[in-house]
C-alpha cells in the first residue's frame, strides 16, 4: 500500500510540474508592441527646389516601445521620377541629404517618409515642396 501511495504522489508531482506548477508566480509576459512610431516636424530645406539643389530632409521620429529601426524617404519629382533617401539619427533628429534631380519641369515634389520600429510597425507621412522649372531655352 505504501508503494502505491508513493507512486501516486510521484505521478501527482510530475503532473503538477508538467502543467507549470499550477501556482503562477512568474512575471507576466509583456504585451506585444503594436504601436507604430510617431513622426513629427517633417520638413525639407530649402523649401523651393531647383534641379541640382542640395537639400536636407529632417523629421522627429520616436518609438517608446521597441525603438526606431529605420527611416526612409521617397522623393517623387514633378516628372514622376523617384529617388530614395535614408535618414539617420543626428543631433536629436533624423535627417538625410539629397541632390534634387529631375527633367526641370516646374511643379511639386512629394516627400513620403516611412518609419519602421523594432517590432515592424510602420508609420508613413507625406509633405510636398515647390519645384522651380528650368528657365526657357533661348530662341536661337
Amino acid at each position: 500500500m505504501r508503494a502505491f501511495r508513493n507512486g501516486l504522489i510521484g505521478v501527482f508531482a510530475l503532473f503538477a510540474l508538467a502543467c507549470g506548477g499550477g501556482g503562477g508566480g512568474g512575471a507576466p509576459l509583456p504585451a506585444p508592441d503594436t504601436t507604430a512610431p510617431l513622426i513629427t516636424n517633417l520638413s525639407v530645406e530649402p523649401s523651393l527646389l531647383t534641379v541640382g539643389t542640395n537639400a536636407r530632409i529632417r523629421a522627429s521620429v520616436t518609438d517608446d516601445r521597441s525603438g526606431v529601426a529605420s527611416v526612409q524617404a521617397t522623393l517623387i519629382y514633378p516628372d514622376n521620377t523617384q529617388a530614395s533617401v535614408s535618414l539617420s539619427f543626428t543631433q536629436g533628429v533624423y535627417q538625410g541629404d539629397f541632390q534634387a534631380q529631375w527633367n526641370g519641369v516646374a511643379g511639386r515634389v512629394r516627400v513620403q517618409l516611412r518609419a519602421v520600429d523594432g517590432a515592424g510597425n510602420i508609420t508613413e507621412r507625406e509633405i510636398t515642396v515647390n519645384a522651380a522649372g528650368n528657365p526657357p531655352q533661348p530662341p536661337f
